[in-house]
This record gives structure tokens, C-alpha cells and sequence, in this order.
């Protein structure tokens, strides 16, 4: 399924966003035809210069600006705060126009913009230092959800891929276990009583992750488990099956196999992972329900 997503002014006349645009649009081409109606009416026309073309670009820009940040969709304060900063500078402009072609006094213009400029620089560095937390913390969260799975709460095969990465210099041991029956469960009880199964084994090895132990969801009913330097590696695969194998899961029975690979520095992630793999082969070959140990590859 293909979803786009179009960087593009939310403008609909319904929209609060887009009366809002409008408005500012209105209002400037309104403060623009008067100031040159003024200037043709009451003003001396051989007195254009260059700084009224510079002040026309400006407030030009400052539309554009403006403009372009309604293609933020977002409801926050400072965003809001930052669009009024910009119609602050656009005044600023429009006041420095009018003094250009001596609509007013140009001591007068000067103050007025000064005054109008000055405030709204303040507000758009705030605003912009909060912006910027903003996109750091939605950030970050992108980053968590494209690394863990949604139904079990577990990293997922992409992070799994990060930690193999970081074992690669490394001593640990890998294990990939496995549902026993995971099929027989879901045409048996149905989708949504092996979905339920998975979380609660999601919340089970949750349970387990430390520091040095990293848990995974690699696939279906396949989990990865990296204990880094083997740190008491038997003793946490032992717990971890005995507790999914006491865990509840209302009247279906879970039991795991689980292949287990033995990593030095030496061997290469691939390698251990293909052990492990084959482990879990022969503990289902043996009948499930057990824990298996590979024969060490190297690259």
C-alpha cells in the first residue's frame, strides 16, 4: 500500500490554516496597493529608488516565509508564536517601504520597524530553539518505532541487525529461539490468540533485557537473543525457557526451541548466527521443548 505524503500548503477554506493564510495574504497585498496608491496620489513618483525595490523583495520573501510554514503541520505554541514573529518582520518591512518613498517620516519608519523587528527576532530564535527539540524528539521517536516491533514492544530485525553489527568484535552468544507449534496455536485458536501470544512473550523476555542482553523479535514466531562476553549465558537461556514455559497464556501451552551459538572474538556474526540456526534445527528435530548448542563456524 502506497501512501504519499504532499509537502504542501494546507489551504483548504475550511481549514483554520488556510483562512489564516488567506488573511495574511489579503492583508499584505491590501498594505501594498495602498502604500504605492498613497505614493502615486500624495508622492513624488521620480523619487523611487532602490531601497523600495529592496523593501518590495523583502516583503516578498517574508510572504514566501510565511507561506512555507504552513506546510508544518503542527499545533504546537511556538509554531504559532514563530508565525507571528514573521508578520511582525513582514510590518517591519512594509513600515521601512512607506518611510523609503517619505509616506511618513523616515525617522519615524525607522522606529516603528525597529520596534517591530527587534521582538520578533527574539521570538523566532525561541521559537526556533524550540523547534529544533521538537524535531530532535520526533526524531528520536521515528528512530524507536523504526527499530522495535509493534505487536511484541521488542526490537526488531532491523535493530537486531545494529547489535549483530556491534558483536562483531566481540565474545557473546547468540540464540534464535523459536514457538513450538506457533501454527497448530494459530489454526487452533485463532490470529488474535497467537497475536496474544506474542505480546506476552514480548512482555516476558522484556523482562530479561539488560545492559548485556538483547532480545529481538527476528520473524514470526522467531526471537533473537545476543548476550554479550557470555555473561552467565547458560543460566539466562535456561530462565528464559522455563519462564515463557510457565507464562500465562490462558489455556494454551508455549514451549520454545532455542539454538544456541557460542561467539568469539574471532568468529564473525554470520557465522554464529548460521550456527545457531542449525542448532534450533536439531532441537526441533529432537522434538522441541529443548535447548541445542551448534559447533563453532568461523569466517
Amino acid at each position: 500500500m502506497n501512501f504519499k505524503i504532499h509537502d504542501k500548503l494546507i489551504h483548504e477554506v475550511e481549514s483554520p490554516e488556510g483562512l489564516l493564510y488567506r488573511m495574511i495574504i489579503i492583508y499584505t497585498c491590501f498594505m501594498t496597493a495602498l502604500i504605492a496608491i498613497l505614493f502615486l496620489v500624495i508622492g513624488d513618483t521620480t523619487k523611487i529608488n532602490f531601497y523600495f525595490f529592496i523593501n518590495s523583495c523583502t516583503v516578498t520573501v517574508m510572504v514566501w516565509f510565511i507561506r512555507k510554514s504552513f506546510n508544518i503541520f503542527s499545533r504546537d505554541i511556538h509554531l504559532l508564536a514563530f508565525r507571528v514573529s514573521l508578520f511582525f518582520l513582514l510590518n517591519s518591512s512594509l513600515a521601512s517601504m512607506a518611510g523609503g518613498l517619505n509616506l511618513i517620516d523616515r525617522d519615524t519608519a525607522s522606529v516603528i520597524a525597529a520596534l517591530l523587528y527587534v521582538p520578533a527576532m527574539l521570538v523566532i530564535i525561541h521559537s526556533f530553539n524550540k523547534f529544533i527539540a521538537y524535531v530532535n524528539h520526533n526524531y528520536k521517536s521515528a528512530v524507536s518505532l523504526s527499530l522495535t516491533d509493534e505487536l511484541t514492544g521488542l526490537p526488531n530485525r532491523r535493530h537486531l541487525n545494529v547489535k549483530l553489527r556491534e558483536l562483531e568484535s566481540r565474545a557473546g552468544t547468540i540464540c534464535i529461539a523459536d514457538i513450538d507449534h506457533f501454527k497448530k496455536i494459530n489454526d487452533t485458536y485463532g490470529h488474535e490468540a497467537g497475536d496474544k501470544v506474542l505480546r506476552n512473550m514480548g512482555l516476558r523476555l522484556s523482562s530479561f533485557v539488560k545492559d548485556e542482553i538483547f532480545i529481538s523479535r527476528s520473524g514470526g514466531e522467531e526471537f533473537a537473543i545476543i548476550i554479550f562476553d557470555n555473561t552467565n549465558a547458560e543460566d539466562v537461556i535456561r530462565n528464559i525457557k522455563t519462564s515463557v514455559s510457565d507464562g500465562c497464556n490462558g489455556s494454551i501451552g508455549v514451549t520454545l526451541s532455542i539454538g544456541v551459538a557460542i561467539k568469539q572474538k574471532e568468529d564473525s556474526s554470520s557465522a554464529a548466527i548460521t550456527s545457531a540456526d542449525n542448532a534450533l534445527y536439531q532441537a526441533k528435530s529432537a522434538g522441541r521443548d529443548c535447548i541445542m548448542y551448534g559447533q563453532r563456524y568461523r569466517r
